[in-house]
């Protein structure tokens, strides 16, 4: 998402960058004409010192231990010097009756601190599953299967490039649309059509492999390094999506556009088999 938004705003000479590592500043020095700054987004006097001037700030974090600590500090001490704009990205909500997860949960947390803190404009974006996920998985969508535990129903998966253009376009707009705005793709889709979609660009048979929420799906994660609570939250967040089924779909990238949002095909076509081409396909989002 950040290197979309990055990309969208590098030609800006008014844009301030935070990043957290030494390689990245680096990276963008040379790339961007904007100000970059390195810093810890738990660290006020960091913030501080990289949202002086500015007036309109995109907030991102992934889902962690510290993020509620990150936006939070990023967003209040960026209120206090002066910003009047926050487009924050959020999550899409579920149906009624089900109970929040802390992957979802987190976002409504910080959103309300943020508007106790009196922030004059506020948009939160709220978007489905994102389609970018999935390139981590490309080694094994190539060699036919999409594994994957959110269950059998449907939704409307979403490209992070329709994200990140919706959130530039409420940061510069003289008058953005505000408040929450749902973003989908298209349709409406099960993994199993995804697969297909996948397999369709890719030039393979492609299934979908339905995986149990079980401890042998806790014990991949944690030999993959993640943390005994985000394993949690990832356990809530997909049980959600199996008792949701079927997911509404959002109107916010032809509302805030004016055009309609990218599709699986889309992705599939322009994104993963590129990747795969190259031999990179990257990290997910």
């Amino acid at each position: 998402m950040g290197r979309h938004v990055t990309e969208a705003l590098r030609d800006r000479s008014d844009v301030h960058f935070l990043v957290r590592s030494a390689a990245t500043a680096q990276a963008l020095e040379g790339a961007v004409r904007g100000k970059v700054f390195r810093g810890d987004a738990t660290n006020a006097e960091d913030v501080r010192r990289a949202v002086e001037g500015v007036d309109r700030l995109f907030l991102a974090h992934p889902f962690a231990e510290d993020q509620i600590a990150a936006e939070t500090t990023l967003g209040l001490a960026a209120i206090e010097a002066g910003v009047r704009r926050i487009v924050k990205l959020g999550a899409r909500r579920f149906g009624s009756g089900i109970a929040p997860d802390a992957v979802t949960g987190n976002h409504d947390v910080i959103t309300d601190r943020l508007r106790d803190a009196g922030i004059a404009e506020l948009t939160v974006l709220q978007p489905d599953r994102f389609l970018q996920n999935f390139l981590t998985a490309a080694p094994a969508i190539v060699r036919g299967a999409l594994a994957d535990p959110a269950g059998p129903g449907a939704r409307g998966y979403v490209d992070v490039r329709d994200i990140a253009d919706v959130a530039v376009a409420e940061l510069l707009a003289d008058r953005p649309v505000g408040s929450a705005i749902e973003i989908s793709g298209p349709a409406a889709l099960t993994l199993a059509e995804l697969a297909a979609s996948f397999g369709n660009a890719l030039g393979v048979p492609v299934r979908h492999i339905d995986v149990p929420l079980d401890d042998a799906w806790r014990a991949g994660l944690a030999e993959r390094g993640v943390s005994p609570q985000t394993i949690d939250g990832l356990h809530d967040l997909y049980t959600n999506y199996r008792r949701e089924g079927v997911a509404g779909l959002g109107e916010g990238v032809q509302r805030v556009l004016g055009r309609p949002p990218r599709s699986a095909d889309d992705f599939a076509t322009q994104v993963l088999r590129p990747a795969v081409s190259s031999g990179a396909p990257g990290p997910g989002c």
